[in-house]
């Protein structure tokens, strides 16, 4: 006999007990209505069904405690699957769809329902009591005490499904839940409900009894989805896929939905096409969803659908309305289709398909509401901090005054935020013939210029908006000029006009000192920008001192104001700060945090991100980690493509010119410098990013050979300015090239800046080791090499080692290593970095001099005289004499002393 049928005997017996009827008889009166609504089979399935065995094996391992529930919205599948599973099944399952409210009308009924449907399942043993449906008693108490005993006695494994379980009966809810408890150990139990049900299943929980199986487990896999769309036959990629679960977030018949309107006959849908507004959605959900619990909160649904997310009081400001908390939370209770915002609890959102159905009927049935009720919107978010809500529902109300007034007072610092795209997408929405009509939508325009790399149109944009301004009140003057400020700032950092920029940045300052907090303008965001604009000004004006303070205080301002590109930028820039002074450990390290930031907020590419990379690449190569600085300098010029700045232009020049020299590759390096000189913006003044330019040809020039125009340059610059450390070093070091070993012992011996400056200072003491070394004494050369060596090491330094040009620097740091433990594995590395062909002048190669000039030269050192040398030789004078004038010439040396020390220079002695 098959189910259905014994379910229909199962009635009938029942019936004829009840009425006294016999066999063969009519029954006298009808059957019951609870067993009409009452279904006790397994619903059927949909054609082209996916079957998603992770789920039945979920279900096989919830079954095997006590109690499952299956909790979802109308659609998730619930019933479909725990099919599917029955299927498979070869133990018992009792099936019991409750079908409108007649199940709990009363509680007696229901078990009686229940009963039939263990007995349909031929789950009730012959002798147990529950075979006679007529047996279960109307009295509460005998009745839990008569299905305890009968429960317990069930075929072993029996599966009760109570399907669409929404009982509002206290009282039968307890029988539930205590029978449960008392039968566990012959009955697992199946509750499938569309709402939260209040189950008192707090024991059975901690008790670990309980499974629960949610919308998240229902939700259809990209597989899964793959899957189901080609049973209908659709050939969709794999984003078109990602695209629809999105949409869907998973939901089944969504998904189905779709499958059906993608497949349509006419077979013109697209994927993009798919939303709420589909008539088989908007159907469904309007008969499944907004007619049942949901019902009576349907004016709420439709008026708060215009945001993405929803808090309670944002649900009273839209609705005019107290009962918002409420509202959301009885939504949630009985509707999957509301739910809380993950890591925000106090906020909801509607599911997108829900939200766009909403949405379709708020504008069919009440249009006129709309912009009021997103004025309302963007007026709440303003006053509570979200401002790219606040003008989102600007924008989706037309309302372009207001939206005006919002980017003024609160949104155009955020130009310079994660959120710089979503703002300008918002203001090109502004009708252009609206543009030029007021103050702060002019403002808008020049935002949009700014974005789009367009500085030389910013100006005009302002004196328009200064124009429009005239006649104002001051409180309505201050945050639209405070923004205006800003702006130009932003155009005089764009051509590097250095000095110019300090003027408006201190202006800036001076006028956010007016701003009263009242007065809606976010006043930290502007104070970090123009901090940062100081600092950036003093580093390129030659004030490093009073740019890292200022740098400080602008990234610290930044992140308590949320404008991440500026911390990012003000980071690169002390990185920088350190860079140019020659701090590598530490501008590494800032470097390091500022690209770590960068990173995790995505914005390792935007203009602000160039000093970052910069100050990383100028690092690398101090440390001659060429492939890294490559790599560095690789990722400023991507950042710099679009959004460029006069400076970061010249820095990127320099840097590149400085890894050339350290590979070896002086033209190259020469070629760059070059570019640089073509390409400086005319408008450009920034005097230290010149003397940092000088340093890096000065360094190429020593590098070639070319000591006379390092002499000269400097010679000229120290009439007009005091030289940095760094400056007097390189001139040292070319009055050392030159053979005058005094003036550069003199150049030395100047006092050395507060803090040091790391590779200055490392510079200084290799050319005051070759000096002494020159000078013959050993004793001081060693003790300047270890102590070159002893601070490189501290921060990695290995570039001056490298690239000075030097080969007698190889002997003395292979005397250092015989002489002394100290930075013994850093000293070996440098040895083996540095390579001779590289490190020799022009002039200096070891196969220059003869065999014959080479035995001369040794002779050089000592006292002997030109006739003595030709005695221990064996040779005429004039041989000699004729040795010495091939020595000079090819030493490019004037003298005797000016040979032996270029020789010693080179490696030759």
């Amino acid at each position: 006999m098959e189910r259905d049928d014994i379910a229909r005997e199962a009635a009938r017996t029942w019936h004829r007990r009840q009425s006294g009827d016999t066999p063969g008889q009519q029954p006298r009166t009808s059957m019951p209505t609870a067993f009409v609504s009452a279904r006790m089979s397994r619903p059927g399935t949909l054609p082209g069904r996916v079957r998603r065995q992770r789920l039945i094996d979920a279900v096989d391992v919830a079954t095997r405690r006590p109690v499952t529930v299956v909790c979802a919205g109308a659609g998730w599948g619930k019933s479909v699957l725990l099919a599917d599973w029955a299927a498979d099944r070869r133990a018992a399952v009792a099936w019991l769809t409750r079908d409108g409210r007649e199940l709990d009308a009363h509680a007696h009924t229901f078990w009686q329902c229940v009963v039939a449907a263990l007995r349909a399942a031929n789950a009730v043993p012959p002798d147990n009591p529950l075979i006679d449906p007529s047996h279960v008693p109307a009295d509460g108490v005998e009745r839990l005490r008569h299905l305890s005993r009968a429960l317990g006695r069930l075929r072993p494994g029996t599966v009760l499904v109570l399907d669409d379980f929404e009982v509002e009966d206290r009282e039968l809810v307890r029988e539930v839940v205590d029978l449960v408890r008392t039968s566990a150990h012959t009955l697992h139990v199946v509750i499938v409900s569309r709402s939260q049900l209040d189950l008192p299943l707090h024991r059975l929980r901690a008790a670990g009894a309980v499974a629960d199986i949610r919308s998240a487990d229902l939700a259809f896999t990209a597989s899964e989805a793959a899957e189901l769309f080609r049973r209908h036959d659709l050939d969709l990629t794999d984003e078109d896929v990602t695209t629809l679960l999105r949409r869907t977030e998973g939901w089944p018949a969504g998904l189905q939905f779709a499958a059906t309107f993608l497949s349509g006959s006419d077979g013109r849908h697209s994927v993009a096409e798919f939303a709420g507004d589909v008539r088989s959605v908007d159907e469904y959900l309007t008969g499944e969803v907004l007619a049942g619990p949901s019902a009576p909160l349907r004016p709420f649904l439709l008026r708060t659908s215009i945001c993405e997310h929803l808090c309670a009081e944002l649900a009273d400001a839209i609705t005019l309305g107290g009962d918002g908390r409420r509202s959301l939370e009885e939504l949630e209770r009985v509707n999957d289709f509301v739910m809380r915002v993950s890591g925000k609890p106090q906020w909801f959102r509607y599911h997108p398909l829900l939200r766009d159905v909403l949405q379709h009927r708020l504008l069919r049935e009440s249009p006129a509401i709309v912009p009021e009720l997103h004025r309302r919107a963007a007026e709440w978010h303003a006053a509570h901090g979200g401002t790219m809500e606040a003008l989102e529902h600007a924008v989706a109300a037309r309302d372009w005054a207001y939206l005006g007034h919002l980017v003024v007072t609160q949104a155009a610092p955020l130009i310079l935020s994660a959120k710089r795209v979503p703002l300008t997408q918002l203001l090109q929405q502004v009708p252009p013939e609206l543009l030029g009509t007021v103050a702060e939508l002019m403002v808008c325009t020049a935002l949009l210029r700014f974005h789009a790399g367009d500085h030389d149109a910013i100006g005009p944009c302002v004196a328009g908006a200064r124009r429009l301004l005239q006649g104002r009140p001051d409180a309505e003057r201050l945050p639209i000029e405070i923004t205006l400020r800003s702006l130009q700032a932003g155009v005089l950092r764009a051509v590097g006009d250095m000095p110019r920029l300090l003027e408006e940045a201190d202006q800036m300052l001076t006028l956010l000192s007016e701003v009263r907090f009242s007065q809606g303008l976010v006043a930290t965001q502007y104070r970090a920008i123009a901090l940062d604009n100081m600092g950036v000004g003093l580093l390129w004006t030659g004030r490093p001192d009073l740019a890292g303070r200022h740098l400080w205080a602008a990234s610290t301002a930044a992140q308590a104001a949320d404008v991440e590109l500026v911390e990012i930028d003000a980071l690169g820039h002390l990185a920088l700060v350190e860079a140019m002074v020659g701090s590598i450990r530490e501008a590494g390290r800032l470097a390091g945090a500022a690209r770590e930031l960068a990173d995790r907020r995505g914005r390792l590419h935007p203009l602000q991100s160039v000093a970052v990379h910069l100050a990383a690449a100028l690092t690398h190569i101090e440390r001659n980690e060429t492939v890294q600085a490559q790599r560095a300098i690789r990722q400023g010029r991507r950042a710099r493509t679009v959004h460029w700045e006069a400076v970061h232009t010249m820095v990127l020049l320099g840097a590149q010119a400085r890894l050339a020299l350290v590979v070896g590759e002086p033209a190259r390096a020469q070629d760059l410098l070059n570019q640089a000189r073509r390409e400086r913006d005319p408008r450009l003044r920034a005097p230290a990013l010149d003397r940092w330019l000088l340093l890096a040809e000065s360094r190429l020039d020593l590098r070639s050979g070319r000591w006379r125009r390092v002499e000269a340059r400097y010679a000229r610059l120290a009439r007009a300015h005091d030289l940095t450390y760094a400056e007097r070093v390189c001139r040292a070091h070319a009055a050392f090239a030159k053979g005058d070993l005094d003036r550069a012992a003199q150049l030395l011996a100047a006092p050395q800046p507060v803090p040091p400056e790391t590779v200055a200072g490392v510079e200084e003491r290799i050319i005051a080791a070759l000096l002494a070394d020159a000078a013959g004494d050993g004793i001081h050369a060693a003790d300047s090499v270890a102590e070159a060596l002893d601070l490189a090491d501290q921060e990695g330094i290995r570039r001056p080692f490298v690239s000075m040009g030097d080969a007698r620097l190889d002997v003395l740091i292979a005397q250092h290593l015989v002489l002394t433990h100290r930075n013994q594995l850093f000293a070996d590395e440098i040895l083996r970095e540095i390579q001779a062909p590289d490190r020799l002048g022009p002039h200096a190669r070891t196969g220059d001099l003869s065999e014959r000039e080479t035995e001369v030269l040794r002779y050089l050192p000592t006292m002997l005289t030109a006739a003595d040398i030709a005695g221990e030789l064996g040779v005429s004078v004039n041989t000699v004499k004729a040795h010495m004038r091939a020595i000079y010439r090819k030493l490019a040396a004037g003298r005797r002393q000016e040979a032996v020390t270029r020789a010693r220079q080179r490696g030759l002695l």
